[in-house]
């Protein structure tokens, strides 16, 4: 079965601040084996938009697609918006199953990295 992963982010008018995300994308690709396709996907302010990279892993006959939220922390996006961009994938797409991981933020292992990086770029 052929999966999808969306790695989900805010979005923004300074076309430098997608660079990160796709940077993490080619690298999760790299790493992914060929059934499994990485896409990132924005909120706002930057293309491509969820909706536009679900239609094309739906394309590409992906079965299921687990997006991530590249988000630090929850806040109104996660409790109002993505329960309602949840309920619109789900109407558009019924033979696809979706799921949703927390924010990245709340993950131990992503405290865990931040905290162990920030230790050593700041312990000079």
């Amino acid at each position: 079965m052929k999966k999808g992963v969306a790695l989900f982010a805010h979005g923004s008018r300074d076309p430098r601040w997608k660079a990160p995300f796709v940077e993490l994308e080619k690298r999760l690709s790299d790493r992914a084996h060929d059934d499994l396709t990485v896409k990132t996907a924005f909120l706002q302010d930057c293309e491509p938009n969820l909706f536009d990279v679900i239609d094309t892993m739906a394309k590409d006959g992906c079965a299921k697609i687990t997006i991530v939220p590249m988000f630090l922390a929850v806040g109104a996006h996660a409790a109002k918006d993505f329960p309602e961009i949840a309920q619109k994938l789900r109407n558009s797409y019924a033979d696809i199953s979706f799921e949703w991981t927390e924010v990245i933020g709340q993950w131990d292992e992503t405290q865990n990295a931040l905290a162990s990086v920030l230790a050593d770029k700041l312990s000079d």
